[in-house]
């Protein structure tokens, strides 16, 4: 009886674990990226599922607790924005996404990269003035974070 009864407190524990196991990401108007279990309000924009399973799988959740923080800084209708942010997200990493159309965020990539270029993205202290994947993937490697194309690499 009491094995039933622990069996059936277990399965419930582990369903409520999956279910907190997902996030809603999306961008408010005012250009904030936020993470929240619930949904997000109808005015959110990019809006997102993220797995935590997904993202942390394979042991890489202590290899991004450790690396450099990353940032994207971005607009809406920027095609290589869009395609660095997919990069970002099939190497699992999690980065911070600025929406540059806000005049606070446009002067915070000025200051971090003395440019207006985007997408800009900073990988600790590395700042990247466009996307090049190669340049990005190399940086994301030697800053820890892990290549899902290699995984011997940024271990």
């Amino acid at each position: 009886m009491k094995r039933k009864v622990l069996a059936i407190l277990g399965g419930i524990v582990t369903m409520g674990a999956c279910h907190a196991a997902a996030l809603y990401r999306y961008v408010s108007p005012a250009g904030v990226v936020t993470y929240q279990s619930s949904p997000p309000p109808s005015s959110a924009r990019h809006v997102q599922v993220v797995h935590l399973s997904d993202t942390f799988g394979s042991g890489s959740a202590q290899a991004a607790v450790h690396a450099p923080p990353v940032v994207l800084y971005e607009a809406p209708s920027c095609p290589p924005c869009a395609i660095a942010a997919r990069y970002l997200t099939s190497r699992k990493v999690h980065f911070k996404v600025v929406d540059v159309t806000n005049p606070k965020a446009l002067a915070e990539m000025k200051s971090a990269s003395h440019a207006t270029t985007i997408p800009t993205i900073v990988v600790g202290k590395q700042v990247f003035v466009g996307y090049v994947e190669s340049e990005l993937s190399a940086a994301l490697t030697a800053a820890g974070y892990p290549d899902p194309k290699n995984p011997q690499a940024g271990h």
